[in-house]
Order: C-alpha cells, then sequence, then structure tokens
C-alpha cells in the first residue's frame, strides 16, 4: 500500500483511541473473540491450516485490475482461495478503497475504535495504536510460527525493519522491508555525449563539473547551435547526488563528531555544494528555467536531447528508454557519487518501510497474521514459487502480491539478482540464477539480440548498471544511513513542512544567484529557530530511547 500518508496529531488521536478502547470490544463480530483468552493450541506449524477455519477481518487499497486474474476482485481472488484452502483463514475486509484514499480511511476507522483484526497502517498510525495499547505483542508468536524465510527476510540489515516496531524489547508489528540498498544515489551521464566531447568516465567531482561544462559549452549533439545544458534539474531540486560530492547529507541525520545526531540539510558541507551549483548557474551549464519546472518537464527535455547529466535512483532507465528506440546511437550509464577531495563521496541511504502489519488487541489468533505472510513468502520465493509464482503473482513478472493482504520481500533483492545475472553473463551458466534472476537474465539476453524494449534491463542489472553501482557502494562500505529510522516526531509533525518550504525557497534562490550563498547561515538560524532544534532534541530521544 501506500505509505506516504498524510499526518494527524499523535497526540489528539492517541486520546480518542484510548477512550474508544472500550468500543472497540463491542465491534460487530469481534466481542466473541475478545472474551476468550489467546490461544495457539490448534495453530501448528509455519503453514499448518486452522481445522476447523479462523475468520480474520482487515482492510484493503484497489491496486488495479491490472493485479488480478479475469474474473477476480480484490474481495475475492487467488490470495484469499488460497488463505481459505491451504490455511484455513477466512479473509474478509471491513472496507476497499482506492490507494488515494486508504490513510484517510484508516484515520477514520482508528478514531471510531472499530478495528478490523489485521491493521495495515503507518508509521505514524503504529505510534498511535501503540501509545494507546491498542496491539497485541507478537514477540512470541513471530518466535514460534515465523517461516525461516520470513525470519530471514526480516533478519536483514541487522533486522532494521522491525527496529520501528520493537518497543521495550517487544515486537507489536510485522513489516515489509524492501531493504535500503536501492535508495542509494547516484550520477547518469550520456556516454555517447561523453566521448563526442573526449572526456572519460568521472573519477573526482572536479571531472563532473568539467564534463557538465562540456555538455554544455562544446556542441555534443553535433547540430552546431548553443542548446544544451551540462545538468538536468527541476523544482523539487533532486541536487542530493551532487552534494554527497561535497560530502553535504540533505535531509538525513547524522553522527557529528561528538555522537550526537544531527540534520545534514543544515551542515557546512552543503553550503559548499551550494556555492559550486551556483557558480555553474551563472556559467550557463543548468537550465535558467529549472525553477519552474516540474519532474516531467525535466524528464522531457532529457529525452529531447537537451542535456545529458542528472541524478536519479536506481530505476532511471524507465525514464529515458524511449531515446534508445529512437536512436540506438543513445546511451546512458549511472556513476558512482565523486568526491571534491581525497576523501571519498558516499552515497545516502534512507530505511523505509513498504508497509506495516499488527495486530488489535484481543484478537484470538494473532499468529494468523504470521502465517498470512509465511504463505505470501512460500508463493513468491520459497519451494513453491517455481509452480505457483505465475498465478498468484498474475504472471511471472505480474503485481498480482498486490492483493495479498500482507506481504513481504527479501531486502535488497534487487543487488542480489544484479550479482548473479553478471556472472551468468560472464560465464554462460545460468544454473545459479535465482527464479527473478533468470527473468532479469533472459530480458537482458532480449535486448542484447535486438529488442531495444529491453534496454533498460541491461541498465539497471547488467555488467554496468544502476545494480552494479549499488553493489559498489555496499562492496565499499561507502554508504551513510539515515540514523532516524522512527516515526515522525510530534515538531515534525507539525513544523516539517514549514522546514522543508524554507529549505526549497531558500536553496533555489541561492542557486539562481538571487541570495547570496551566505544567506545559507541566516537558513541554518532560522530553521533552529523554527523548530529544528526541538526536532533534532526529540531525534535523539527517540534514538537514544531505542537503543
Amino acid at each position: 500500500m501506500n505509505m506516504s500518508f498524510k499526518r494527524l496529531s499523535l497526540l489528539s488521536l492517541s486520546m480518542i483511541l484510548a477512550g474508544t478502547l472500550a468500543a472497540c470490544s463491542s465491534g460487530a463480530g469481534k466481542a466473541e473473540s475478545e472474551t476468550k483468552p489467546s490461544t495457539q493450541q490448534d495453530a501448528g506449524g509455519p503453514l499448518t491450516k486452522y481445522d476447523p477455519p479462523i475468520k480474520l477481518t482487515s482492510t484493503m487499497n484497489e491496486t488495479g485490475k491490472e493485479s488480478l486474474a479475469q474474473g477476480d476482485t480484490h474481495a475475492n481472488n487467488i490470495w484469499t482461495r488460497g488463505y481459505k484452502d491451504e490455511l484455513g483463514i477466512e479473509v474478509t475486509y471491513d472496507w476497499i478503497v482506492p490507494d488515494a484514499n486508504y490513510n484517510d480511511k484508516m484515520n477514520v476507522t482508528l478514531a471510531s475504535g472499530d478495528l478490523p483484526d489485521v491493521l495495515k497502517v503507518s508509521a505514524v498510525q503504529f505510534e498511535q495504536l501503540h501509545e494507546a495499547g491498542m496491539l497485541e505483542d507478537l514477540t512470541e508468536v513471530y518466535d514460534k510460527y515465523a517461516s525461516d524465510l520470513v525470519k530471514e527476510f526480516m533478519s536483514a540489515e541487522d533486522g532494521a525493519g522491525l527496529k520501528p516496531v520493537t518497543k521495550d524489547g517487544k515486537i507489536y508489528a510485522m513489516v515489509s522491508f524492501p531493504g535500503s540498498l536501492d535508495s542509494s544515489d547516484m550520477i547518469w551521464i550520456r556516454q555517447d555525449w561523453l566521448k563526442k566531447v573526449g572526456l572519460e568516465a568521472p573519477k573526482s567531482m572536479q571531472d563532473v563539473i568539467q564534463i557538465a561544462e562540456a555538455f554544455t559549452f562544446e556542441d555534443p549533439d553535433g547540430n552546431g547551435k548553443d542548446d544544451t545544458y551540462g545538468i538536468a534539474l527541476n523544482k523539487d531540486l533532486p541536487i542530493n547526488a551532487f552534494l554527497l560530492g561535497y560530502h553535504g547529507y540533505l535531509e538525513t541525520w547524522i553522527k557529528d563528531a561528538s555522537g550526537q545526531v544531527v540534520n545534514g540539510t543544515i551542515q557546512p558541507e552543503v553550503k559548499e555544494g551550494l556555492r559550486e551549483l551556483q557558480n555553474l548557474y551563472q556559467k550557463g551549464v543548468l537550465d535558467p528555467e529549472f525553477g519552474v519546472k516540474d519532474f516531467a518537464k525535466m524528464m522531457e527535455d532529457v529525452n529531447a536531447g537537451k542535456s545529458g547529466m542528472f541524478f536519479l535512483p536506481q530505476w532511471a532507465p524507465f525514464q529515458v528508454s524511449s531515446m534508445i528506440k529512437k536512436d540506438q546511437n543513445v546511451d546512458w550509464l549511472p556513476y558512482p557519487v565523486q568526491s571534491i577531495d581525497d576523501q571519498p563521496a558516499k552515497t545516502q541511504n534512507h530505511l523505509s518501510l513498504g508497509g506495516i502489519f499488527a495486530v488489535r488487541k484481543g484478537y484470538e489468533h494473532p499468529e494468523a497474521l504470521v502465517k498470512l505472510l509465511n504463505f505470501q513468502a512460500e508463493k513468491m520465493f520459497g519451494e513453491s514459487a517455481e509452480k505457483e509464482r505465475a498465478d498468484y503473482l498474475n504472471g511471472l513478472t505480474g503485481l498480482g502480491f498486490h492483493n495479498a493482504t500482507v506481504s513481504n520481500l527479501p531486502a535488497n533483492k534487487n543487488v542480489k539478482a544484479q550479482d548473479e545475472v553478471e556472472q551468468a553473463l560472464k560465464t554462460g551458466d545460468i544454473s545459479g540464477l535465482g527464479l527473478e534472476a533468470k527473468l532479469f537474465y533472459d530480458d537482458i539476453m532480449d535486448y542484447r539480440n535486438g529488442n531495444l524494449d529491453k534496454w533498460h534491463m541491461e541498465r539497471i542489472f547488467g555488467p554496468e548498471s544502476s545494480q552494479g553501482v549499488i553493489k559498489y557502494y555496499r562492496d565499499n562500505d561507502l554508504i551513510v544511513m539515515n540514523e532516524f529510522i522512527y516515526a515522525p516526531t510530534r515538531t515534525m509533525n507539525t513544523k516539517q513542512a514549514t522546514l522543508d518550504k524554507l529549505r526549497a525557497e531558500t536553496f533555489l534562490k541561492i542557486i539562481y544567484g538571487n541570495l547570496s550563498i551566505d544567506e545559507f547561515d541566516n537558513f541554518v538560524a532560522n530553521w533552529k529557530k523554527l523548530g529544528g532544534d526541538q526536532i533534532t532534541q526529540e531525534v535523539n530521544e527517540v534514538i537514544n530511547a531505542n537503543k
């Protein structure tokens, strides 16, 4: 589900939740289970079927008809039938709404107190429910019933995915944790232009700047016109990969020399990166109209051959694949972030959760949530996957997993697949390919045999690819993790939007030259006064409390 939810006041909704706790026990169809003691006497093993069957309610967001087999619905599909036939769990949904409306509907549900058995919630909503004492402790049922596959997923990155939902050593929710590696920043450069201007792959930030200037002034498209820019930007300022060259970590919580956690946005390294961007704008290396263009317009310009460098994560090839179909001479390659000095540049990665799944206090079978996760993992990645994955996904590469009541994935599965694909391409031996890696390998071979529609797979999973850059970061310890992996603090809920607006407006004016670079110092002072200092204090309190 879409986890980019609007934020309600943690305190006010928690008070409502606490006040309606008694009402939960009188919810229709739920009172009987809440008056019984919790028991797992018939639960068996990770995938043992309940006999007699049990009932479980949840909620669902519509994900599009393309994720469903013909004749199926979000309420009745291969997943719900599988739960009933193989697990003895009869899943029904209290409500099903479009994805865009899910969070608002869940907020109404939480305030009403009439909760489903399994709650699919945001980080903020999880905190509200936990503070109100409305969630089951899942520690024992996870230890006892989680399959080896699910435990493998949850243990990735030193168990980082479970840390935001663990309180005082107890686990209060399961999560979908995709891993942090795919959030890595990188630089995308038009390789055909690089050859045209006679330059080599960048090995420093100075090289990146030289390439950007050459793409602006040396007619890389060969049309005899002064109509290209070195770096593509838009009003949302996707400049992370540029600032990383100066060791600036935008919107990332990092440790300072004393061990205190501070916000990277206000550090002097960011100022130095902005100074160079201002310089490049004054030289004409940046499109003078970038400040009024959105992402779509930026990519439209890139696809029209107006720029030869941009900063996007690993999925960028999808944005420029149409160029290759029009002109096979066009090629884009990803490069790691580069350093301005003798210290290596590092990417900044963020922990994100694809879903948080909790159980309402009093539900008789909290282990059923774990069994649902076991079932989904088995059908997609276990021994059953070879024969059944296509059915459950509505095609081997389909989107049917969206219709599972709850789901999780192997963390950082893409870089692992790239390892396998690169080895197979090198040796010709495909015996070591996992199920997904084999699909990626086949797509790359299809591209190499002339199908230009699959170029993006070459650039995401091939030897020279975005996942290859991520592997380079991983293998060389070039990753700075965001230290704050928890739900937004109280002051974040009320002040973060103001701070974000202040940053966006100030940085844009500095790059345009409407403000002196020294105005960055005033920005820092204002950021602190307008809530930044209080947020920093709260962030450190939360981190220290969860050590």
